[in-house]
């Protein structure tokens, strides 16, 4: 008995441009940035970031004009986007 083996073979049409495959990783997300000046929203009310700082591993949002920290989860800002892609930037200093 004489077994032959099979062996498939993909072949594009003459004329067709071949896609490359898709990514399955982005190279943007968003992400919310507390930083001073940063305006958000806490209850319905604007208000202004003053300062940020680390608690226990914790990140703590001040607001101008109050004396107690804010969690971030109870803010609401507009997300940042950013990127994960290397941009070459020329250099702005002298050695």
């Amino acid at each position: 008995m004489h077994i032959k083996p099979m062996v498939a073979t993909l072949e594009a049409p003459p004329n067709t441009a071949i896609a490359p495959p898709a990514d399955p990783r982005s190279f943007t997300f968003q992400m919310p940035l507390f930083r001073p000046g940063t305006h958000v929203t806490q209850n319905g009310k604007a208000e202004k970031v003053s300062h940020v700082i680390l608690r226990r591993r914790e990140l703590m949002v001040y607001l101008v004009g109050h004396e107690d920290p804010v969690r971030p989860e109870r803010l609401s800002i507009t997300p940042s986007m950013f990127t994960t892609q290397r941009r070459p930037e020329a250099l702005s200093w002298i050695l």
